[in-house]
């Protein structure tokens, strides 16, 4: 199938933040101690690494067709070559930025998903926002148990001010 321009751009411009973004991970992974974030973090790697095969398998024209969401499934492991990188930064701030290519990668999908016409094409780039929001999900939860989350908390009392707000404005 021959592809509508917007899809051929958007999985172009997606094919480069996904050269920047692999090229990022493998460097935090090389640099990550703990077990567990390095773990996500590899995933990550593994689940973006196959975004690309399936791009560029969506681009061809004789292939295009039979490239389905199962197709998103189909990891294979990864070897990254770390040589002796030190980054400078600290885990907490690694863990960050993971969560925020996440939430990127996530959002910039979702986004184009919705704007891509051919339906196959659309719905894969919707089914990789979902799994980058798996792995922000993920990355939450490190967060949670690894850093000091700065966040304030609300009051019940505020809360319940701002129910009650809302549901007399839709007179609920």
């Amino acid at each position: 199938m021959i592809l509508k321009m917007i899809d051929l751009s958007l999985m172009a411009e997606h094919l480069t933040v996904h050269k920047a973004e692999l090229d990022k991970l493998a460097t935090f992974i090389c640099s990550i101690q703990e077990p567990e974030i390095k773990q996500v973090a590899t995933e990550q790697y593994m689940i973006m690494k196959n975004h690309v095969k399936v791009m560029i398998a969506l681009m061809n024209p004789a292939q295009n067709e039979t490239i389905g969401i199962q197709d998103l499934h189909k990891w294979e492991p990864v070897q990254i070559d770390c040589q002796q990188i030190s980054l400078g930064m600290s885990q907490e701030n690694i863990l960050t930025e993971l969560k925020t290519s996440a939430e990127t990668m996530a959002n910039k999908n979702f986004n184009s998903g919705l704007r891509m016409k051919a339906e196959n094409v659309r719905n894969i780039h919707i089914h990789m926002a979902l799994q980058q929001t798996m792995l922000l999900n993920r990355y939450i939860a490190l967060m949670d148990k690894f850093i000091k989350n700065t966040a304030p908390e609300s009051s019940r009392e505020k809360q319940e001010e701002t129910f009650q707000t809302f549901k007399n404005m839709f007179n609920m």
